[in-house]
């Protein structure tokens, strides 16, 4: 039996930079990831190998398989793969239903390892409430098997001690508290009962649309995504000026551009609907924080050396075209929106 564990999350809550250190504690274990998310494929590693197209070997021996042909395309080529896997983690689009996806664990050849979903210790309080993310980030919790808080390192332990409280204490959360060493650790401590749960006494339960290439959305609150390609260099701060001037709706935006304070560099941007904070970004691909580009755009993504800015930018709401705020950012980055 493969493992099919699901990492959840609104966006930037954590999850990539959660799996990266996940797939750095593999030892050796043939590990499969499925990367559902909005913009590029997100995993810290470099792609060194394409056998197919859809699934690629990267650097830790580990694969990378993405949706375009849909769910049960990619787990039927990850459980023929060869040498075989052991795990699957699913990191879930920001903001998808982890639960749902869960149930793909009940496939034939596999085994449930369960939702877990990330939570912003510096947010997660803020964003249950917020207009236009709410709903969705409190469904994500509610359909937990497991809450992993993520950025504790950013409060202090008063305010840590409150926003665990305030989770044992929500009627609507019913989901086990682990911290991160469970997690990493990977032992039966760091996953949920329903991991023993298998095919042969699953419940029947109808799968999640194999059609819907973003399975697991919330159907309550739709997303809309665009790309921009800049082909100019900006300051930082102007660029956070202009993100935090776009409509209430934008709640996230993230991207790797040319730094006009130093010809040649480039700088890392996210926005998670409140803060916009920068990272400055070495030859090497390594940010200020210490983290790295492929945490938050991708191997492929980062290693572009085409000279351009990318800038992905999300906003809560289903949008037919593009909206005037962000063709206006594309504007004064001097570049366009789309691919």
């Amino acid at each position: 039996m493969i493992e099919l564990t699901v990492i959840g999350g609104y966006l930037g809550a954590g999850k990539t930079t959660l799996l990266n250190e996940i797939l750095d504690r593999t030892d050796g274990e043939r590990v499969a990831v499925i990367v559902n998310d909005f913009g590029t494929v997100n995993i810290d590693a470099e792609i060194i190998a394409s056998d197919d197209g859809r699934t690629w070997e990267i650097a830790n021996g580990c694969i990378c398989c993405d949706l375009s042909d849909g769910m049960a395309s990619a787990i039927e080529s990850i459980r023929t793969a060869t040498p075989p896997v052991t795990r699957i983690f699913v990191e879930v689009s920001g903001v998808g239903q982890p639960e749902v996806v869960a149930r793909w664990g009940d496939h034939p050849g596999f085994s449930r390892g369960g939702s877990l979903v990330c939570a912003d210790a510096t947010s997660i309080r803020r964003d249950v409430n917020r207009k236009w993310v709410g709903e969705t980030v409190l469904s994500q919790l509610r359909g937990a098997d497991r809450i992993l808080l993520t950025k504790t390192d950013l409060v202090d332990e008063l305010q840590l001690r409150e926003v665990e409280d305030w989770l044992a204490a929500h009627p609507a959360i019913d989901a086990e508290s682990v911290d991160r060493g469970e997690v990493l650790a990977g032992g039966r401590a760091g996953r949920p009962e329903t991991a023993a749960h298998n095919a042969d006494d699953a419940v029947a339960e109808p799968m999640p649309s194999a059609e819907d290439g973003d399975v697991g959305h919330a159907p309550a609150r739709a997303h809309s995504s665009w790309s921009i390609t800049a082909a100019s260099a900006i300051d930082p701060e102007q660029l956070c000026g202009l993100i935090l001037d776009l409509p209430e709706t934008v709640v996230r935006a993230k991207g790797l551009l040319p730094d006009k304070r130093r010809p040649g560099r480039r700088f890392l941007v996210q926005y998670d609907g409140t803060r916009c904070e920068t990272s400055e970004v070495a030859p090497d691909g390594a940010t200020s924080d210490g983290g790295t580009v492929a945490d938050s755009l991708g191997a492929r993504e980062s290693a572009a050396s085409d000279g351009l800015g990318r800038l992905v930018i999300i906003a809560a709401g289903d949008h037919a075209g593009t909206p005037e705020a962000v063709t206006s950012l594309a504007q004064a980055l001097h570049g366009w929106v789309g691919d």
